[in-house]
C-alpha cells in the first residue's frame, strides 16, 4: 500500500530516531572502551553526526509536511482541479497549482495571483486552463480587483460555456459594479446550463430586488427555494418584494423563514422599517429616471471596498472568533475604576479573509467597561481609558473555548458568547458616512445629473439614500450610524479605517418570538476606527471607539 504523506512522516521520524539512538549507543560504547575518557576526535565526530541527523530530520519534516498540507488542498478542491496536471511529467505544475490554492486559502492573494499567472503559459489541456482560470478569478475577486476578475471569468465562460458556477460568479461581479443587464444575462446563462443551480436563481431574483422590479423577483426566488428550501437569501428577496407590493402577510411569512434559516433579523428589520418611510412601501414603486439608477450603480461601484461580514447566530463548528463571552486571556485590562473590563469581541485574524492591511495572523481583542456608556468617552473617543483594543500575533496563546461571562451586567450589549461566521464581501459608502454627499455628487455628475444631490427631488433623494442606508456587523468597509458620523469633526478624520462594527441584533427564538443577541442602548451600534498607517504597523494604541442609538 502506498503511504500517505502522514505515513511517510511517521516512518521518517522512526528511522531517524533509530539512527540517532545507534549513534548515541556507539558513542557510549566508545567511552566505556576508553575507560571513561572521551577523545576529542570522538566528541567532534559525535557532534557532526548528530548535526547531520538533525538537519536531515528537519528537511524530511519540512518536505513531507508540505506535501501532506498540499494533499489536503488537492482533496478539498478535487472537483475543481479535476485532471489538471495529473500526468507524471507535470508534477511541478501540479505542485505549483496546489501552492497557489494554499496561498489563496491563506489570504495571500498576491502570491496566488503570481503563481497562477505564471502557470497559464504551461496549460495544455482545457481542464488545466479551467482550473487555473477559476482560482485566478477567485483570487482577483477576493483581493478586490473586480475588473481583473471579470476579465478572467469572461475567458473562463468562453472556454467552458457550460460552466454554470462561473456564469453565476461573473453575474455577481457585474451586479456589484451596477451592470444589472449584464448580470441578468450571466445568471440566465448559468440557469440555461444548469436549471438546478439554486444560487443562480437566487442571484437573478436579487438583481431584480436591486432594480426594484418586484414582480420579477417572485418566480426566480421561488425556483431557488424549490431546489434549496433553506436558502435565506431567496427568502429575504421575497420578504422585500412582497412588502414593496403591499402583500404584508406573505412578507411576514418569508421574513420568519429567512431569520429561521440564518438571515440577519436586525438588518432585515431595518430594511423593512426604511421601506415603511419611503415611497417604495405599500405597493408604490419609485418613479426614478434611468440616470438616477445609473448614478447609484456608479456610487456603489466607485466606492466599493473589500470587507468581511460578521454573521450571527453561527453554529459552534470550530470557528474561534466571537462576540462577548469570557475573556480569552489570563490578564484582563481594567477600567478607570479598577474593575475588569468585559470582552466585547475577539477576532482570530487568520479567520478574516480579504480585508486590506488587516493582520493575517494574531488575535485582536476589544474590551469595554461595563458601565452606563459601555466604556465610551464621546469627548475623547480615542483615549483608551474605559475601553481597550489589544493585539497579539500568537494565536495559540489564547483560550479558544466559547464560554459565557456570568459577571456581565444585564445592561451589557452582549449577554452571551456568540460564535460568528466571517464571510468576505464588498461594501460601498453608506448614506450616514460624512463623505456620502461628496461621493453621491460625483456619481450623479458621472451619470449626467448636474447640480448634485441637493438638486434632486425628495423622491430621488430618498431613493439614493435608502439604497445605501444599511450596514450590519462588519470588519472593514464603511460604517453606518444611527445619528451622525462623528468624523465630520476634522479632529477625527484621521480614523479612516473601520476595524469593527457591531450593531443591535435580534433573532428568532424558534417559538415565534424574537430575542436580543446584541443591544446597544435603543437599537444602536458601535464602531472602532484606526488610522490606516497604524493598522499597517500593527499599532492598536490609537483607536477611536464610538456608539450611538436611535
Amino acid at each position: 500500500m502506498k503511504k500517505t504523506g502522514k505515513g511517510r512522516l511517521v516512518f521518517a521520524y522512526a528511522l531517524l530516531i533509530t539512527a540517532f539512538a545507534v549513534v548515541i549507543g556507539l558513542f557510549i560504547f566508545e567511552i566505556i572502551r576508553n575507560g571513561g575518557a572521551i577523545e576529542s576526535t570522538d566528541a567532534v565526530k559525535f557532534v557532526f553526526v548528530t548535526a547531520g541527523l538533525i538537519i536531515t530530520l528537519v528537511r524530511v519534516i519540512a518536505k513531507t509536511g508540505s506535501t501532506f498540507s498540499l494533499g489536503k488542498y488537492e482533496a478539498l478542491y478535487s472537483k475543481h482541479i479535476g485532471t489538471a496536471f495529473s500526468t507524471p511529467d507535470k508534477k511541478r505544475q501540479k505542485r505549483s497549482l496546489l501552492q497557489a490554492i494554499a496561498s489563496y486559502n491563506q489570504n495571500d492573494y498576491n502570491a496566488a495571483i503570481k503563481r497562477l499567472s505564471a502557470l497559464r503559459s504551461e496549460c495544455r489541456t482545457s481542464q488545466e486552463q479551467k482550473a487555473v482560470l477559476l482560482f485566478l478569478a477567485l483570487s482577483y475577486s477576493d483581493a478586490g480587483m473586480v475588473d481583473e476578475a471579470i476579465a478572467i471569468y469572461n475567458e473562463l465562460v468562453e472556454l467552458c460555456p457550460e460552466d454554470s458556477t462561473a456564469w453565476s460568479n461573473l453575474g455577481l461581479l457585474y451586479k456589484r459594479t451596477g451592470k444589472y443587464d449584464d448580470a441578468v444575462y450571466c445568471f440566465e446563462s448559468a440557469i440555461r446550463y444548469d436549471e438546478n443551480n439554486a444560487y443562480a436563481w437566487n442571484n437573478l431574483a436579487n438583481v431584480y430586488v436591486s432594480t426594484n422590479n418586484w414582480q420579477k423577483v417572485i418566480s426566480p426566488a421561488q425556483r431557488s427555494l424549490a431546489i434549496k428550501a433553506d436558502m435565506h437569501q431567496a427568502e429575504t428577496a421575497l420578504t422585500v418584494a412582497y412588502y414593496a407590493m403591499g402583500e404584508y402577510e406573505q412578507s411576514k411569512k418569508y421574513f420568519d423563514l429567512a431569520v429561521l434559516h440564518g438571515a440577519d433579523a436586525a438588518n432585515l428589520t431595518l430594511l423593512i422599517r426604511s421601506m415603511a418611510h419611503s415611497t417604495v412601501a405599500f405597493g408604490v414603486t419609485y418613479r426614478i429616471g434611468e440616470k438616477i439608477i445609473q448614478a447609484v450603480g456608479h456610487l456603489q461601484r466607485d466606492t466599493a471596498l473589500p470587507m468581511v461580514e460578521v454573521r450571527l447566530p453561527a453554529p459552534d463548528d470550530g470557528n474561534r472568533s466571537r462576540l462577548g463571552g469570557a475573556p480569552v486571556e489570563a490578564v484582563v485590562p481594567v477600567d478607570s475604576r479598577g474593575k475588569p473590563m468585559k470582552l466585547l469581541a475577539a477576532l482570530w485574524c487568520s479567520e478574516v479573509r480579504g480585508v486590506p492591511y488587516f493582520p493575517s495572523r494574531g488575535v485582536l481583542r476589544f474590551y469595554v467597561a461595563d458601565n452606563d456608556v459601555y466604556g465610551a468617552d464621546f469627548r475623547n473617543p480615542a483615549v483608551q481609558t474605559d475601553f481597550r483594543v489589544l493585539y497579539d500575533e500568537n494565536e495559540e496563546a489564547f483560550n479558544t473555548e466559547l464560554r459565557n461571562d456570568p459577571s456581565v451586567s444585564k445592561e451589557f450589549p452582549v449577554q452571551h458568547v456568540l460564535p460568528v461566521r466571517l464571510t468576505p464581501a464588498m461594501s460601498s459608502v453608506r448614506s450616514s458616512d460624512y463623505r456620502f454627499k461628496e461621493h453621491a455628487d460625483a456619481s450623479l455628475h458621472k451619470a449626467g445629473v448636474e447640480g448634485g444631490i441637493e438638486s434632486l427631488s425628495e423622491e430621488e433623494y430618498e431613493y439614493i439614500y435608502n439604497q445605501n442606508a444599511y450596514a450590519g456587523h462588519r470588519i472593514g468597509g464603511y460604517p453606518c450610524f444611527e445619528q451622525a458620523d462623528p468624523r465630520s469633526d476634522m479632529r477625527f478624520q484621521k480614523y479612516d479605517t473601520l476595524l469593527l462594527q457591531i450593531v443591535s441584533h435580534t433573532a428568532s427564538d424558534g417559538k415565534g418570538s424574537q430575542r436580543d443577541l446584541v443591544m446597544f442602548g435603543d437599537d444602536g451600534g458601535c464602531q472602532f476606527f484606526i488610522p490606516r498607517e497604524r493598522l499597517i504597523a500593527r499599532d492598536f494604541s490609537d483607536v477611536m471607539y464610538w456608539w450611538d442609538c436611535c
